[in-house]
């Protein structure tokens, strides 16, 4: 369950050893924030909070054209998905398939909705724009061009862990 005193900004460090079965050779951080899952990861920020400390690239997560199509062998994104509209969410998720290789992974780490306060009420991120669930990221993903599968999703609910897990394969 969310609180303010296991709000670290550091989200990937809970996650971070459940992320190795999915990444080999080059792999995009997409709103690395500050801190990169792994320092081998290309890490991408626009830079709007934190500037680009811990950023290698500063783009716009939905817009990746610095990079070529299938030029990653995956993409992993933390608590990002939900700063973006959710009627965006679709394309974001479309120009992420773009630049992984048939058989790489997309990763998502958001925030559940049955354990973060809810869009515009007390605690929650002003910045977020939709609460994430199972149900509307699936939808997202149903609406890209690209085929692929699901291989795992975790409610990550212990400790000081409040989060979705999506592990999706590019197909």
């Amino acid at each position: 369950m969310w609180s303010i005193e296991n709000s670290k900004n550091d989200e990937s460090s809970k996650i971070r050893w459940e992320l190795i079965p999915y990444f080999h050779g080059r792999v995009l951080d997409v709103g690395c924030g500050p801190y990169k899952a792994f320092p081998h990861f290309i890490g991408v920020d626009n830079g709007h909070h934190w500037g680009m400390m811990g950023a290698d690239v500063k783009a716009d997560a939905s817009d990746l054209s610095l990079f070529s199509n299938e030029s990653c062998d995956a993409v992993y994104s933390s608590h990002l998905l939900e700063h973006i509209s959710y009627e965006n969410v679709p394309a974001v998720l479309n120009e992420w398939f773009r630049v992984v290789k048939n058989g790489g992974h997309v990763i998502l780490y958001v925030p559940d909705s049955d354990e973060y306060p809810k869009c515009g009420s007390k605690y929650a991120n002003p910045d977020h724009k939709f609460d994430p669930t199972y149900e509307n990221i699936a939808e997202a993903l149903e609406k890209i061009d690209y085929s692929w599968d699901m291989i795992d999703f975790q409610k990550r609910n212990q400790d000081d862990e409040y989060s979705l897990f999506f592990v999706v394969k590019k197909l």
